[in-house]
């Protein structure tokens, strides 16, 4: 190859890789404050650092289209979306996704109980612990818990939202919720107000490393996770 076909064929590598950074790329997100809102400061505190770090690597076109969480996932395993967060790692989840080296963030999920059932408070730590105790659990579909839950026999009543869900163990009728320790702590108190204290926090259930997955589905995923790894470390 002459010189002047190499610098050509150098400058078109280099104009087809400008091109699918400056195409517009989304990523599939649900509401979970304070680390991803539309409404939040920055869209929320995970949302500023997915952002930050792949704007960095030079993805300066990103549109993040908020929807529920099981859909945001559907949509970005099919290849739609480039990537969805924030999400702990699963086999299942990594059949279809790839997952960077570096997390986003570790969370440490909780155990919240209705005070009314259980005045003497909960003493489960683990799924295992639910089970002996023959725990009845409320959830959201799609949360890490729902598999888990029903793979080991467990009782788990699924509501469409979280408001159902804190109103659902205030009323007595679950034993305990699994979420996020912060977002747990902040959600109960903006849904029940003052009735908020009808609602008591257990042990620890789990902490775990959250994700950035990025959809095999999708052209531009792997390049984008290996610029995740350069940039987040």
């Amino acid at each position: 190859m002459k010189f002047g076909q190499i610098v050509s064929a150098a400058v078109l590598a280099l104009g087809l890789t400008t091109a699918a950074k400056a195409e517009t790329l989304q990523i599939g997100v649900g509401e979970w404050a304070p680390y991803i809102g539309e409404a939040l400061p920055d869209q929320g505190l995970h949302t500023k650092r997915v952002m930050d770090v792949l704007n960095a690597a030079g993805y300066n076109d990103l549109e993040l289209v908020f929807q529920p969480w099981k859909r945001s996932y559907e949509v970005a395993k099919r290849g739609d979306y480039v990537a969805t967060f924030s999400w702990s790692h699963s086999d299942e989840r990594e059949a279809d996704f790839i997952y960077p080296e570096v997390p986003l963030e570790e969370q440490t999920d909780v155990i919240f109980y209705s005070k009314a059932k259980h005045p003497d408070g909960i003493s489960a730590t683990s799924i295992e612990d639910i089970k002996a105790q023959g725990l009845q659990v409320v959830g959201l579909a799609g949360y890490w818990y729902e598999s888990a839950l029903k793979d080991a026999g467990v009782d788990i009543h699924i509501v469409s939202s979280e408001d159902n869900a804190w109103k659902f163990l205030q009323a007595g009728r679950a034993d305990i919720m699994i979420e996020n320790e912060v977002v747990g702590g902040l959600s109960v108190e903006n849904i029940l107000g003052a009735d908020a204290s009808d609602i008591g926090k257990g042990a620890v259930l789990r902490t775990v490393p959250m994700y950035v997955m990025f959809s095999k589905a999708h052209p531009e995923a792997e390049a984008m996770a290996k610029a995740w790894d350069a940039n987040a470390k």
